[in-house]
């Protein structure tokens, strides 16, 4: 049997600490979104917002990194024969539409939220990010109209790359979810 190979340690680490941001934020923007505020922006609010935006703008820079780390490190060993050429089409497909979503998405929360109004979004007080938009309140509220919805698609992407990694891992029990648990 050949030996297999997993990601190297730096894709692991990334992917596992991207995914934890991940959760955190889709939660904090639900919560933010929809949270027991009835209309009002008490300093919970604000503190789910500036959270939101803070690991938002962290992810961008991960994701690029990622990305560019697939090209320096070993790949890992080529997915099972018993992966059909449709399921390596469809990963593929959600691997590059994950990655297209994590570098856009904050880029458009950006964008959209200094075209509400905020100027400079602070990344937890360490930093302020720089005016990108001009405030135009209609275009922000639509802007983030859409932040949101695609914010729903990426979860979607999210929860069909974990159900994916999940049946391989307990169904097919293939060792495809292996090569992103150990090297």
């Amino acid at each position: 049997m050949a030996e297999t190979r997993g990601y190297a340690w730096p894709i692991r680490l990334l992917h596992w600490s991207m995914a934890l941001l991940i959760i955190a934020m889709i939660i904090a923007g639900l919560v933010m979104v929809n949270g027991p505020w009835d209309g009002k922006f008490p300093p919970e609010r604000g503190m789910l917002y500036d959270f939101h935006r803070g690991v938002g703008f962290i992810l961008l820079p991960l994701a690029i990194v990622r990305l560019a780390l697939k090209f320096f490190v070993t790949p890992p060993s080529p997915l099972p024969d018993s992966v059909s050429k449709p399921q390596r089409l469809a990963a593929e497909a959600v691997h590059v539409a994950l990655y297209v979503a994590l570098i856009a998405m904050p880029l458009f929360g950006w964008y959209a939220t200094n075209a509400w109004g905020v100027e400079n979004i602070s990344v937890f007080g360490l930093f302020d990010l720089p005016p990108i938009a001009s405030k135009n309140r209609e275009l922000g509220n639509l802007l983030l109209s859409w932040h949101g919805k695609i914010g729903f698609g990426l979860a979607a992407l999210i929860v069909l790359h974990a159900a994916a990694a999940l049946h391989h891992q307990f169904i097919l029990k293939d060792g495809t979810l292996s090569r992103m648990i150990s090297s």
